[in-house]
Order: C-alpha cells, then structure tokens, then sequence
C-alpha cells in the first residue's frame, strides 16, 4: 500500500513504532541509529520490535550533516523523537526543511509535543502515563496507582503519529506540499481514558480506581473471579446494552443448580440502575454473584474459555502474551509469522487485495525519481481537509470503530454514523455525563466519538431501515462495522453484497477476535479482549492478584489500527481502482503494542510479568505519596546522572558515599530507594515537587486524576478541550484531534450529536429521497 513511499527515521525508543507500522505496509523504511543506541539494537526487545522491515544502519547523523541534507532531499516522510528544538539547532528549522525538500511531510513524536509549558520535560513512561491520567485511574483502590507493565505511552503517540502520515500524504498527493506533524504521547494516551479526561469540565464526578470490580449503589459487583488454574472477568451485565450477555449467563448457572428459579427474577439491562437508586441491595444480589463465583471456580479458564465462544458470554480468562501466542485461535489465523532473525508478530489487519507483505529491507541509498501523480482516491468534494470527498458509512459502535471514523471526519471526510435509540450504543451508558446525570443525550464519550459526523437513527430490525443502508452502501466510499461475525451477513450486508451493491468499496469488519478461526464466535468488549491478548496479566503490583488496566483497553489501541487500515485501502484504490475487505482482530492489532513482550517469548521463550511501577531498564521507578488525598508523583532515574541529581535533591547523599550509583547497585537496594522516596515526598506539594525535580533534570510528573486532566497547562495549550453545543444540555465538550498539523486544520467541531441529529438532512442531501418517503420511514417507526 505504501509502495511508493521512503521514510527516514531516526526517532529512538518513543517514535520507533510509526516507522514499523509504515514498514508493514510497504513503505522504504530507513532506520538511521546514532552510535549512542546502536548497543540497544542487540540487546533491547523494544528496539527489535519497533526496527522489523526498516533497514538498519548505525550512522552519526548529527556530524554528517551533508549526508543527512541529501538523504532528506529524496525522503518522502522524516519521523524523530528529538527535544524540540534539536534539529532546529543543528540548522534543520521547518524552514530550511520545507526549502530543502517541499514535499516532505516532516513528524515528530514526543512525550509532550514540540512546544508548550511541558514540552522540555525530561520523561519516562510512568511520568507521561501519569500526565495522561491513566495512571491514576489504574489499579486497586487501595495501593498506588500502577502502570501497565510494558511501555505504552510511545505506541499510543506512534500509532497517531502513523494514521497522521497517511492524512498528510493524501493532502499532498493533490498540494505537492508536506508539512510538520506534532504529536504528544500525554495527549494521545488521553484517548485510553474512556473520555474520562472531560469529567472536570461537564461536572461529572472524577473516576476512580475500581480493580477487581466496582461499587453500583450498596452492591459491590466483582468483576475478577478465581477459576481452577487461574484469574477470569466475567462482566456482570447490568446495563441495557449487557442485558442479553446476562441472561444467557444465570441460564448457565441455574442450569448447573447454582441458584434458584427466584434468583433469574431481575430485570438484568435495568439492575445496575435499580442498585443505584437502593431498589437491589447487596442481600438481594449475594445469590446472583455467589452463583457465578461457585461456576467458575469449578472450572478452568480453557473450558470457561470455550464455553464463552459456545454461549457468547461476557467471560475472559486472564491469559499472558505467551498464552495468547500459543492458543489455538492465534495459530489457526496465523498471526505470528517467519522473519529473518526468528519469529515475530504478524500484520495488524488482513487485507483481501494487498496483504501486509510484512518484508524485510536492507539499508539503501536512495536516488532521485520523479514525484508521484495525483493518488486521489475518491471523488472531489466541497469542503476543506485533504479527505475531503472521502464518503464513509459508520456501521461501528462502541470505541475502537467510532473513534477511527471521528479521525477521518476531522480532516474532511463525510461520515454518516449510524445508531438506533432501540439498541444503545455502549458509550451512552458509561460516564462521563454533562451534570453528572446518567442519561443516554448527557453522554460525553458519544459526543466526543461522534462529533464532526452526520448522525442518523435507523431500525436496522426493519426490511425498510435495512434499505436504506443499502443505498448508502451504494454511496459510500468505505462501509464499516463492528458486530460480531456473522451478524452483519444475516442483516444481508455481507462483503459479497456490498461488493455487489458497489465494486469499488472498501469494508472493515472490526471485532475482538476476527472473522474466523476457534474463538472467532468470542463476542465482548475490550476490557475482555485486554485480558486475553496480555495487557491485564501485565497489570499489576508483584505482591496481588492483576489488577487490570482501565476500561476497555483495546478498543483504544485499535482506533488507529481501523483508521490505518481505512487510509491505507484507500491508497491502494487509488493506484488499482480496487475496493478489498479488511478483516480487523483486535487482539491481533493490540499485540502490537506488546511487540517486545511477544519477541520475548517467541525468540526467547521468557515470559514477562508484572512488576508494579518498576522498570526493566532503569532504577528507581515509582509512585510515590504526596500530600492530599489520593494524591502521588511519579518518577525515575534513568541514567546514574539523574540518580545522583535525585540522591541530592532528596537528601539520599549517603546512599552515593556507600557507592550506590550503578543500574545494579541501585537495583540491589531499589525496596529501600522505594521507602526513602516514600517517607521523602509525602509531605510535598506534587506540582511544587515535579517543578523541583524537573528543574534538577530528574524525570517526574504528578499523577493526575481525571478532573486536573481540564487544567493541565499541556492539554489546555494544545487546545484538548472543545465546546460545543447541545440544545437541551450545557456544558458540553468534546475532545479535540490529536493529530496536529503545521499547514492542514482538524475541522473544528461546533455541535455534540444526539439522536437523529442528521437524520433528515442524510435522507435529504446525500441519498436524495422525496419528502414522501421520510415521512413514511418516520411514521413507520424506522428512523429511531
């Protein structure tokens, strides 16, 4: 897909991965690795990981600047991860980059962006995971927050940084201009908060950290559960749109005569609100959940495993990356593919017209070509943003497809999203909500999912609502969806009759486990398919059960997946006039992100675990107690310069005089590191402290929660919150794009949706029906 495009990277650890995303669809990669980490090349999975398909040279670039210039001249995208400023000092401004090759679409990845209050601040993982507030919302309620025990702030900022590559290079495919792209790991981590980060600014009340279950009213509803060999979830379903998963659930467990007749007598989509309001109390329930624990603990995850796919129920074992790796499914669809230097991960999508080749590459000069032509694939439209034109229909829901779709209607696309006030959208029942209040138009992360999109409501139960997808099948340019497999095939939209309804369009079936193989049939969320594919046994302090990462994890991880996949099809439509099927695994996108964990296994046979807030690769690293309550800094001392900074700093001098400096000897003595800085920091203000250690060129940041996310002085520079307005609720924001652009603007988004917004206007204007039919559709109950 990708084909015709050079990249030059010479980004380090945190841009690595828009450069391995790009290899894999094809794209002349060039990795340029200054002598400094050319040791990391042998000895880091991380660098491994995030080099597979570049070809690789150890090169100071920084003194051949000749070289440097020369090859910039022919690249066609140039990612780094330097400071800001860094290539500027080396007579390399925006400028002088734009003069030296107009055409280059220039990106920088980094912890904070390339300018603003923070943009300077030396970091760590931890240190931008508790800048996003993912930290804070991540762990037992009781213990300190804690991180997911593998990096994840890089792949959240690479993987935005990749999707920006492609908007760029569709905008100078008819302006013959590139530009720079700036993208911030805190920003673009924000996106795992479930919209979390706007609870300060609509007057919901602050998430908090709900390991192993959450609190609804009196009734505390676990969430893990203890099976034969192991940990599972099981979702209590509670919710309207859970309701169904619920019954099939407590059928099972009467079934095995784990509870009574008289214990299936709830209402099960409306319990979680009756608990709520005090109608259901802990008594009440106690037979429910004592069933579920006494059905799993009989069992092992495999066999809970099989009967989840068997009865559909929203049940996951707790399974590690070697687990997931060997499981039979994984195999079946094989994911994990040959490479040069041993095994590795496979494509994040399967394409039906232009498979990843996932090929390897070699260092190379490049020579000059002539430009390409205009690769436009889709038909001029009104409008700015270089999608512009761009016709998608958005059968999606949830997050990992809406928030893919909302990407591509901020740069110009048309996208008519679907939903139905019959079938709730997951994210209308999930705060955060304007005022606080739990209803379906009061929710945030709808708003900010949808915005910037044509919303119409349709009955897709209806022979009639079923028609009119059809005709917009017929419009569009890209059909996406995200139903279980086989749903969409008996709704009668399979790709075989999209393809008939138009030749030329692309699909993307986006689902936790793929279209085929043993656990295909898996239907869930998220939160299910992080358990499975690695991140929750990933999660954790080393002394308790996994706590889990936050929310539905991989639907945030696949948001860029589904939008690549979109922009790359589409590219390749432009060259071929070819529309394909996109067959999108969550989990298969998601073990990208632990690419390093899955060479670990697969080359090495280790299996990494949890390890709390500590690092694999520099000591210490923690969260640690400040003043207030719930309140934590979080730092790290990556190398033995900031060490003796941090030992000065904190009035630990004694621990340098008994020759404590080295990674070993620090990790020799890191529990006793761990007490000091805890006794140290508890009796300090957190923003005065993380001045005060940033200052000392020690990495640190407070950990932030989800209502200091509205005040941060980062977030508000890059502009993260948008009003927006709702004609019955105020105040209503939404999340800004996290993708910026020197030259290309997101469309700024000036209304929250709500149902059948757009409903008339998507009839009218883009499939052109008479006022007859409307009316017949609204009096026959389909547009709802």
């Amino acid at each position: 897909m990708l084909s015709d495009v050079r990249v030059l990277d010479l980004s380090s650890d945190f841009g690595l991965m828009c450069g391995q995303l790009l290899a894999d669809m094809g794209a002349d990669v060039q990795q340029w690795v200054l002598p400094r980490h050319a040791p990391r090349l042998a000895e880091s999975r991380h660098w491994q990981a995030y080099t597979l398909g570049k070809g690789v040279q150890v090169l100071d670039w920084r003194a051949d600047l000749q070289r440097l210039r020369q090859q910039l001249a022919l690249a066609d995208v140039l990612i780094e991860s330097e400071r800001p400023g860094a290539l500027a000092d080396l007579g390399l401004d925006q400028a002088t980059l734009a003069a030296l090759n107009p055409r280059l679409v220039h990106v920088s990845v980094t912890a904070f962006g390339s300018d603003g209050p923070k943009a300077d601040y030396l970091h760590t993982d931890l240190t931008v995971t508790a800048a996003a507030g993912h930290l804070f919302v991540t762990g037992s309620p009781d213990r300190p927050p804690v991180r997911i025990s593998a990096p994840q702030a890089h792949g959240h900022a690479a993987a935005d940084a990749a999707v920006a590559v492609l908007i760029a290079l569709a905008e100078r495919d008819h302006s013959g201009l590139g530009q720079h792209v700036d993208i911030a790991g805190q920003q673009s981590l924000t996106l795992a908060l479930l919209s979390r980060a706007l609870d300060g600014v609509v007057g919901q009340d602050m998430a908090r950290r709900s390991a192993y279950g959450a609190t609804m009213g009196g009734v505390q509803m676990r969430s893990q559960f203890q099976a034969k060999d192991g940990w599972v979830l099981v979702l209590q379903g509670v919710l309207p749109p859970l309701a169904a998963f619920m019954t099939r659930l407590m059928a099972w467990v009467h079934e095995e005569g784990l509870c009574s007749a008289a214990d299936l007598r709830w209402s099960w989509g409306q319990a979680g609100m009756q608990m709520l309001q005090g109608q259901i109390t802990a008594e009440d329930w106690a037979p429910v959940q004592n069933g579920i624990v006494a059905l799993v603990a009989a069992r092992t995850k495999a066999e809970l495993m099989a009967e989840a796919v068997a009865r559909r129920l929203l049940v996951a074992p707790v399974l590690g990356v070697a687990d997931v790796l060997e499981s039979a499914h994984v195999q079946a669809r094989g994911f994990v593919r040959a490479g040069a230097c041993g095994p590795r991960p496979g494509p994040f999508a399967r394409f039906s017209h232009s498979p990843l080749a996932l090929a390897e590459n070699a260092p190379k000069a490049w020579q000059p070509r002539p430009p390409a032509g205009d690769l436009r694939g889709f038909a001029p439209a009104a409008g700015s943003g270089p999608l512009a034109g761009l016709k998608v229909l958005d059968l999606f829901w949830v997050v990992a497809g809406p928030g893919a779709t909302r990407m591509l209607a901020d740069y110009g696309a048309t996208v008519v999203h679907v939903e139905s006030s019959q079938r709730l959208d997951m994210v209308r029942n999930v705060p955060p909500y304007i005022g606080g209040v739990p209803e379906a138009e009061r929710a945030a992360c709808h708003h900010t999912t949808n915005c910037n999109k044509l919303n119409i409501c349709l009955d897709l139960g209806t022979p009639e609502g079923r028609e009119v997808v059809a005709d917009l099948i017929r419009w569009a340019d890209v059909v996406t969806e995200s139903f279980a497999p086989g749903v969409v095939a008996r709704m009668g939209f399979d790709y075989e009759t999209v393809k008939t309804l138009n030749p030329r369009a692309i699909m993307i079936s986006s689902c936790l486990m793929g279209q085929d193989g043993p656990w295909s049939a898996y239907a869930g969320y998220g939160n299910l398919a992080a358990a499975v594919s690695g991140f929750h046994a990933l999660t954790g302090h080393d002394d308790q059960p996994p706590t889990g990462c936050f929310g539905p994890y991989t639907d945030f991880t696949s948001v860029r997946f589904n939008a690549l996949a979109i922009l790359g099809a589409l590219r390749h439509r432009a060259r071929t006039g070819e529309g394909q099927y996109i067959d999108m695994a969550q989990v298969e996108a998601a073990l990208h992100f632990l690419a390093p964990d899955c060479l670990a296994w697969l080359r090495d046979g280790q299996v990494q675990t949890a390890i709390g807030n500590r690092d694999r690769e520099h000591a210490p690293s923690g969260v640690y107690p400040v003043r207030g309550d719930d309140r934590w800094i979080a730092l790290a001392a990556i190398d033995d310069d900031q060490w003796q900074s941090l030992c000065r700093v904190a009035g630990m001098d004694d621990l340098l005089a008994r020759g404590v400096v080295s990674l070993t000897e620090r990790r020799a003595v890191e529990e006793e590191i761990d007490l000091r800085l805890a006794a140290w920091t508890q009796d300090h203000d957190g923003a005065a402290l993380e001045s005060l250690l940033q200052a000392n060129g020690v990495p640190a940041h407070q950990v932030l929660n989800t209502h200091d996310l509205a005040s941060d002085a980062q977030l508000q520079h890059r502009q993260h919150f948008i009003p927006v307005s709702h004609p019955t609720f105020s105040p209503a924001v939404v999340e800004s794009s996290r993708l910026k652009f020197s030259r290309t603007r997101a469309q700024l988004p000036t209304e929250a949706p709500w149902f059948g917004i757009d409903s008339i206007r998507v009839l009218t204007e883009v499939l052109g029906y008479q006022p007859a039919r409307i009316d017949a559709l609204q009096s026959g109950g389909v547009l709802r």
